[in-house]
């Protein structure tokens, strides 16, 4: 009887030892709340200024897209909510004063200073706008021909319609300014500076051949 339960025990421990460490369990691949929580706000800190996430170690180009996580130099101590807000002003400002401009089209002739008043007031809001989202040394960072022909004649036309009070100065102001506007519109088509540059010699050559008969030399 001995001998039987020795043979038994023997018989145990073998198959015990043939059987091996059981089959592991799966491993779950679904992320944890925590995880899918901070993937979240990374997601949203990148378009909403209101959340920032719970990741710090985000990169801070992540936020870039249309305000800057970064400051901007021409903007200390700005955080991004109140360059939101401050672009949400500027924005209010800049339909205010474009919404007056329209109502004077009808009496461009009459009312033309007030008209070009407007709409320039507008334009420089809608510019400041842009500066508090993308921040001012971001978007002059390579100015274009064009667009320092744009910025000159709106403070052109500003000063001329608020410091000398001139209709006529405020008029070419304006003028000057859809000239600027038309240009950069056309240098972005297939081919518009090689337009642009002929229709300049067209008129260098026109001014040049009515000054030549008006003083001859």
């Amino acid at each position: 009887m001995a001998e039987l339960n020795q043979q038994l025990q023997a018989y145990l421990a073998q198959s015990k030892s043939a059987s091996g460490p059981g089959p592991a369990a799966p491993s779950s691949s679904r992320p944890t709340p925590d995880a899918a929580d901070a993937g979240g706000g990374t997601w949203l800190g990148r378009l909403s200024p209101f959340f920032s996430g719970r990741s710090s170690s985000s990169s801070p180009a992540a936020g870039s897209w249309p305000w800057a996580a970064e400051p901007d130099p021409w903007l200390p101590g700005l955080s991004r909510w109140q360059r939101l807000v401050g672009s949400a002003l500027c924005l209010v400002l800049a339909a205010l004063c474009f919404g007056l401009a329209a109502l004077y089209a009808p009496l461009l002739l009459l009312r033309a200073r007030k008209f070009a008043l407007l709409w320039s007031l507008g334009s420089a809001f809608a510019l400041g706008a842009a500066g508090f989202l993308r921040g001012p040394s971001r978007l002059l960072r390579e100015p274009s021909r064009g667009t320092v022909l744009y910025l000159g004649a709106l403070a052109g036309t500003l000063y001329a319609a608020l410091g000398l009070r001139s209709t006529l100065l405020t008029a070419l102001g304006a003028a000057a300014q859809l000239a600027a506007i038309a240009g950069c519109l056309l240098a972005l088509l297939p081919g518009g500076p090689a337009g642009l540059r002929y229709l300049g010699g067209l008129l260098g050559g026109f001014v040049r051949r009515r000054v030549s008969k008006t003083l001859p030399v």
